[in-house]
């Protein structure tokens, strides 16, 4: 913890350090090119051949490895094509409405915007809503200037991390690292004809006698016959529940928990550890590899999770294959009828010559782990997985030695910085010294504790008893601590496929988890939260890691002592912004954040909509003001939301 008389010395408004060039990351150490000698000739290798780097697990830092990440985050497919096309079918989802989209940015006539609206030529069905035809709907997607694709699609409609990690300035240039806000995940998401394939990211239990009906009759992997729930139920149940979910929100871990979580920022150099609930913690860049890694091995990768679906779901494997393969999206992939029979063991004939390489397009097993499909996770990878593209696929631009493509993003989003904030507000309260007595309120009401400048982190995962905001978020990886093994990688000059005789490294977690294969410290024994980052704070409303600090702009009235009055309680948390597609202002947001009496009016109104309360969203906890009851007064209340919103890449300036 920083004292008192260190704060003393800091200037909280100078501009953070940046990634620099020709260092190299050390297994989340950050390493002169004379330290990175110092380690390959420890280990006994020559520090003139860059392989030896490669060998003991260090990564150069060089523009030419960022940029490849940049290629990798603007232009390569997320998803693979057996699980998320052809079973969950995102494509055919997305086709539904294909005209629309067609219309609207044709609409356009090649000038940008930042939330394409669509308007229905048929009625569409989604669950049990009905969208009527004429229906506007804002569907959050950036169209730059004089494009006909919307940011973070490929000409094939595929979608790449720029959708949700990208958005567009008021000039229509586009901005990698800020979160979009305003997408539209879950109507892009149920729209799918299979969406309940993803049934584990939610708290469902398809053998709820309430989805009893025409599902089929499978042998799970004891050799006992298992009725599956009803495909049309559990699928309209399904689509309801993920509706349920406000825009720029989105549900990733396969955990049964209803845990979902806003579209982060990436402005990651040194905001280690990583996720919400910090468990990527270990390995390279400090844990940002391990979050790069989860979201192509795990959070769109249906099938892998039925490896540790008995563990962390209590459902039987072959129950989890059943579910997700009779409703599937292409009907050659749906289970026989008439037939009784082991899914795995259907599927992988039928995807047959080689289901392995079907199953895990571009993912290998991280070693030590076991034999696919009964893999093991641990701290590097929880379920088992690596992406890890194969080098011999022609044309594939994430091509390049085991987990180059992670250890590439992970450079990437090292090298962003918020951008500068440049409206009249940021330029009228720097000018009329309301930030620098804002940072003076911020070391005051001991904020900095945490939030340590420069990065305003203190890299560290609080316990949920400290922190208490709702704690589905903080609990999501709670169910694998008792299956891990120990992290291991092999080194980055494997190739792909992985050869026999691959050498291996040892993650270090020293200082990180109690044991190799425990959770990461703060997680454990009920969940935890790590210390976000407040750089970026104007780009990334709303707050706290469910969004539920959330006001839109005009409900509140501000006068000239910063005194503030709600005089529009419709835009009042979630409910009135995200969950109508209605994006949450910055200001009025951060005020919900440090006034108890805001924030008891947003979680009241969270908390009178069933949709959010199911989905755990509600702004509660992080319970630490600047307020009257904290000894502020308005004024200082506004100089503190004025220096928040202040933290660019240059805070002090303009």
């Amino acid at each position: 913890m920083t004292n008192q008389t260190a704060f003393a010395k800091v200037d909280f408004l100078q501009p953070a350090p940046t990634q620099p060039l020709g260092y190299y990351d050390y297994f989340g150490k950050l390493l002169s090119p004379q330290e990175a000698s110092g380690v390959v000739k420890n280990k006994g290798l020559d520090p003139n051949d860059p392989i030896s780097y490669q060998q003991v697990g260090a990564v150069k830092i060089t523009q030419e490895l960022i940029a490849q990440g940049e290629n990798i985050f603007f232009n390569r497919k997320i998803g693979d094509t057996f699980g998320f096309q052809e079973v969950f079918g995102f494509g055919l989802g997305l086709s539904k409405i294909s005209n629309e989209l067609g219309v609207a940015i044709a609409s356009l006539q090649g000038q940008p915007t930042a939330n394409l609206k669509i308007t229905l030529q048929n009625n569409l069905t989604i669950g049990s809503q009905t969208f009527i035809k004429g229906t506007v709907i804002n569907t959050g997607l950036k169209i730059p200037k004089g494009q006909s694709v919307p940011l973070g699609f490929t000409p094939r409609y595929d979608i790449t991390c720029a959708l949700c990690h990208a958005t567009l300035s008021n000039q229509s240039k586009v901005i990698p690292g800020v979160s979009n806000g305003e997408l539209a995940i879950p109507l892009l998401i149920a729209l799918a004809p299979n969406t309940s394939a993803g049934f584990a990211r939610l708290n469902f239990n398809p053998l709820d006698p309430q989805y009893k009906g025409n599902g089929k009759t499978i042998i799970n992997s004891k050799g006992y016959k298992v009725e599956l729930p009803d495909p049309e139920k559990l699928e309209k149940a399904f689509d309801d529940a993920v509706l349920d979910v406000p825009f720029g929100h989105f549900e990733s871990s396969p955990d049964g928990i209803r845990d979902s979580t806003k579209i982060p920022s990436l402005f990651t150099f040194k905001n280690s550890p990583y996720a919400a609930s910090g468990e990527a913690a270990v390995g390279p860049f400090a844990g940002l590899s391990v979050l790069t890694n989860s979201v192509h091995s795990s959070e769109v990768n249906l099938f892998a999770a039925a490896q540790i679906s008995a563990d962390t779901l209590g459902i039987d494997p072959e129950v989890y294959i059943g579910i997700l393969l009779q409703n599937a999206a292409v009907p050659s992939l749906r289970l026989p009828e008439k037939v009784i029979v082991k899914p795995s063991e259907w599927l992988r004939g039928v995807i047959a010559p080689n289901p392995i390489q079907a199953e895990l397009e571009d993912q290998v097993p991280a070693p030590g782990t076991g034999t696919y499909p009964n893999l093991r996770p641990s701290l590097f990878t929880y379920n088992g997985l690596v992406f890890s593209p194969n080098t011999g696929k022609p044309g594939d631009i994430a091509s390049g030695p085991f987990l180059f493509a992670n250890n590439a993003m992970s450079a990437f989003q090292n090298s962003l910085v918020p951008p500068a904030n440049q409206t009249s507000e940021n330029w009228q309260a720097l000018n009329s010294y309301s930030v620098k007595r804002g940072a003076k309120i911020f070391e005051k009401a001991n904020c900095a504790t945490c939030h340590i400048p420069p990065f305003f982190t203190d890299n560290k995962v609080h316990p949920l008893d400290e922190i208490r905001t709702n704690p589905a978020r903080a609990q999501s990886r709670l169910g694998l601590n008792k299956s891990l093994v120990a992290p291991k990688l092999y080194t980055f000059n494997t190739p792909v496929p992985i050869p026999a005789n691959a050498q291996v490294l040892d993650v270090p977690t020293q200082g990180i988890s109690d044991t190799p294969t425990s959770l990461p410290k703060g997680i454990l024994p009920k969940g935890g939260y790590k210390t976000t980052t407040l750089r970026g704070l104007y780009v990334s409303a709303p707050y706290l890691h469910d969004g539920g600090a959330a006001v839109r702009a005009g409900s509140l009235t501000v006068d000239s002592n910063g005194s503030f009055t709600v005089v529009d309680k419709r835009g009042l948390g979630l409910s009135g912004t995200l969950s109508l597609g209605i994006p949450a202002d910055a200001a009025s947001s951060l005020r919900a954040l440090v006034d108890r009496d805001l924030r008891t009016l947003v979680v009241k109104a969270n908390k009178a909509n069933p949709a959010l309360v199911r989905s755990n969203l509600d702004g509660t906890g992080h319970d630490f003001y600047v307020d009257r009851q904290a000894g502020f007064n308005s004024n200082q209340q506004a100089d503190l939301i004025n220096f928040l919103l202040a933290l660019d890449d240059n805070p002090g300036t303009f």
